[in-house]
């Protein structure tokens, strides 16, 4: 499927809060229609350029979506997954449903179960989401993240402290997803995930982009002082 909001393009990107300056004047343009992986140490600015992407945070600069500014309508074909997830006190089919309804999705119940079928959730349908384990809600979180049929979708280390079946069932409805036209970009500190998935790293600095690669390219040759150290596990 042809995604028409791409390149995503950022130009001179800025982020002060409290009176810290936590994005840099960052400048991008993400073309690639495959999974974009966003790495580097904590307090690099990962999650930040991501909410700023999604509209969370009031940021300068400039984001556009194809030819269009991020606006409300942009936000609309954007899902975002944090790493906790936040449920609502319902079922788990209804949290899924809650949200392609008001979105007025076609087919939406037949969607949803669709999409518990493939996160292995089917078992838990009609259980209060609260009272699932956490690897459960974290695929509830993606199954109703992919529920509206987004163009966009911002992972914010959805996996880390999973167990290895939650991480396997999800890592292949992502792939699955990216090969359906949604472009994804995917925070995450799991360099053998980052090996296994990614098609394009951005590394991330002290608020700053350093590097913007193809994934086989960062992994063999960096070309900031920062990424080498980094990847030998001495950066912090």
């Amino acid at each position: 499927k042809k995604n028409n909001l791409l390149p995503i393009t950022i130009k001179g990107l800025s982020l002060i809060k409290q009176s810290e300056k936590i994005l840099k004047n960052i400048n991008l343009d993400i073309s690639s229609k495959g999974i974009t992986f966003i790495v580097g140490p904590n307090g690099a600015g990962k999650t930040q350029l991501l909410r700023c992407l999604h509209g969370l945070e009031k940021c300068s600069g400039l984001i556009k979506y194809g030819n269009i500014e991020l606006s409300e309508e942009i936000k609309l074909t954007q899902s975002f997954v944090f790493q906790q997830p936040t449920l609502l006190r319902r079922n788990t089919i209804e949290n899924v449903l809650f949200f392609s309804k008001r979105r007025k999705i076609k087919n939406y119940y037949n969607n949803a179960i669709n999409l518990l079928n493939l996160l292995k959730l089917e078992h838990v349908l009609s259980k209060p989401a609260l009272t699932l384990s956490s690897g459960e809600k974290q695929r509830l979180a993606l199954a109703r993240a992919l529920s509206i049929n987004p163009k966009f979708l911002f992972l914010d280390e959805p996996t880390s402290h999973l167990d290895p079946l939650s991480l396997k069932i999800i890592e292949k409805v992502i792939k699955s997803s990216s090969s359906n036209g949604t472009k994804i970009i995917f925070i995450s500190h799991d360099l053998n995930q980052i090996k296994r998935l990614a098609d394009d790293i951005i590394f991330m600095h002290k608020g700053e982009v350093k590097e913007y690669n193809l994934a086989k390219t960062f992994f063999k040759k960096q070309y900031s002082k920062e990424g080498k150290l980094f990847l030998q596990g001495e950066i912090v």
